[in-house]
């Protein structure tokens, strides 16, 4: 989708995140796998953060973003207590974290890469286990800069519950998928929150930066 077209999208709420074309994207592996021989359960989410492209490009473009993700995280939750989990770095891309009902989440960083002057994508593969039994799914954000906007993102979730009920469930029920709608919509609100405090404490460092030198 063209800057234009997705910049008017965004702000009007119409943006489809299944124009990102995830596929295209991915290296041989589960996470193309996941895609082109399962049929997996699909959620989006869009909107547009008040930030400068280039503090979002820093940040996501860092070495160590899940730690900063992590303390931007409990950061932003302290008001409301402990952070439900926190994101522990197993291997170079590799990560898991524990939520407060004890089930473990393992996160895989497939795709990190500025794809345009104008965007910016993020791919993590996952697997864990919830209430209806092992699942593995796939994350893409992609970040667009949006000029005096701000970066819009939009952010496909593609999910595949492992138990043949479980999927007869998200299908037919939409108990699976409603947890799932759930988790994005939670999401949502984690990529405002953390990329503001990310690009804000990102700004001070430089300003900070620039009066010492």
């Amino acid at each position: 989708m063209m800057r234009g077209a997705m910049l008017a999208a965004l702000l009007s709420g119409t943006l489809s995140a299944q124009a990102l074309e995830t596929a295209a994207l991915l290296p041989e592996g589960p996470s193309r796998a996941l895609l082109e021989s399962k049929r997996p359960i699909y959620c989006e989410t869009a909107g547009v953060v008040p930030v400068d492209f280039d503090d979002a490009l820093r940040v996501f473009s860092h070495p160590d973003l899940m730690s900063h993700v992590q303390a931007a995280y409990a950061e932003q939750v302290l008001e409301e207590g402990e952070p439900e989990f926190s994101i522990q770095q197993t291997a170079p891309a590799e990560y898991f974290y524990v939520n407060r009902k004890g089930e473990r989440t393992d996160l895989s960083e497939v795709v990190r890469i500025q794809t345009s002057e104008t965007t910016f994508d993020l791919i993590l593969y996952s697997t864990g286990k919830r209430f209806f039994g092992s699942y593995e799914a796939l994350i893409h954000v992609r970040l667009l800069d949006c000029g005096n906007a701000g970066v819009g993102y939009a952010a496909s979730v593609y999910a595949y519950p492992e138990n043949a009920v479980s999927r007869f469930f998200a299908r037919h029920l939409g108990l699976v998928t409603n947890y799932f709608n759930k988790k994005t919509a939670r999401m949502t609100e984690m990529i405002t929150l953390i990329s503001r405090s990310l690009c804000e404490e990102a700004t001070a460092r430089d300003e900070a930066g620039e009066k010492q030198g």
